[in-house]
Formats: C-alpha cells, structure tokens, sequence
C-alpha cells in the first residue's frame, strides 16, 4: 500500500528531528534546513529535477551535490536519503514536519496577524508576545498581512487557532443578531 504524502511527511520529518536532537544539531538542522525551503521555494524546479525519472542516478547526484555543499554532514545525509529512496517531491513536507516537531519541543510558534494599515515591527513583537504569554508560549513569529477589506482590527492565526477581531466580523455578527431578532 502506497503512503500517503502526508505520512511520509510524517516519517521523514520525525526520522529527521530524531536525528538531529540524538547528534545535538538540532538548532543547526532546523536554520539549515529553513534556508533551503527559502531556495527551493524561490526555485521550485529543483524539486522537478530532483524527482524526474527521466534523469538518472549521477546526473541527480552531480545537481545535489551543486545544492547540499554549503550543508552539514547530517542535512547532507538526509537529502541524499531523499534522493536515494526517491522522496525528494516531498521535501517541503518533510521540512514543514520537522518545523513543526521542532516548534512544539522548544515551545514557539508562528502565524499570520491580517490587518487594514501595515504593523511596524514593534506592534508585530508586542502582538507575539501577548500571544504566547496567554498560550505559555516561549515566542511567537508573526508575519503581517495587509487586507483593507476587514475594516480594522486584526485576524491573529497560530497553526489552527484563529482570532477575529475584525471590524468586519464584528459587523457581521451584528447583522445577522438583527437578521435573527425579527
């Protein structure tokens, strides 16, 4: 039976973050591996070389080596495994799961906070900071989304908790209160 993307995902990322915390490279895993789903996110043809069956075992090889030499030893390892075992269309999955597993061992976290009017850095970090003090919390990285179509207020979203503090859901709510009241 064939695995499901997201259960490879699951095995890699976790055989990955095993690895990492048992070599005491955990936090040099984690950097390196957020600077190459930057690259691999800002070229995403790697991962169609990288998985196309046309191409063969040394040409994928000689492209890796091109890619992984600013890497160490254990990311390495871990993308020639991708590529060994025919894994790599699945590595920002993989990536995404390790970040995950590394966020919840070092109690940190990151969202999205969607706005009217662009926060400056400030207000980004106070929100965070109020955010993971409530939810005990080490940190929280915000990235700012600007939506004039919610009026004011902020939408704050961690992994899959939601906060709207819209103006335009506040509105709607009132409507639909004065919807249901006649």
């Amino acid at each position: 039976m064939a695995l499901s993307r997201e259960e490879i995902a699951a095995r890699y990322g976790t055989a990955l973050f095993g690895f990492a915390e048992d070599n005491k490279v955990l936090d040099d895993v984690y950097e390196e591996v957020g600077e190459l789903k930057k690259a691999v996110e800002a070229n995403p043809a790697i991962i169609g070389v990288m998985s196309d069956p046309v191409l063969n075992g040394e040409e994928k090889k000689k492209t890796l080596e091109a890619i992984e030499k600013d890497f160490s030893q254990e990311v390495q390892g871990f993308l020639n495994l991708l590529l060994e075992y025919n894994r790599f269309e699945y590595l920002i999955d993989i990536i995404d799961y390790f970040n995950n597993l590394y966020d919840e061992k070092k109690s940190i976290a990151s969202g999205t906070v969607t706005t009217a009017v662009k926060l400056d850095d400030d207000q980004l970090k106070r929100l965070g900071d109020s955010y993971a003090n409530k939810y005990n919390l080490k940190a929280v990285s915000l990235e700012n989304k600007v939506d004039p179509s919610i009026l004011g207020g902020v939408i704050l979203q961690v992994k899959d908790r939601v906060i709207d503090g819209s103006v335009k859901t506040q509105l709607k709510k009132i409507r639909t209160q004065l919807i249901d009241e006649n």
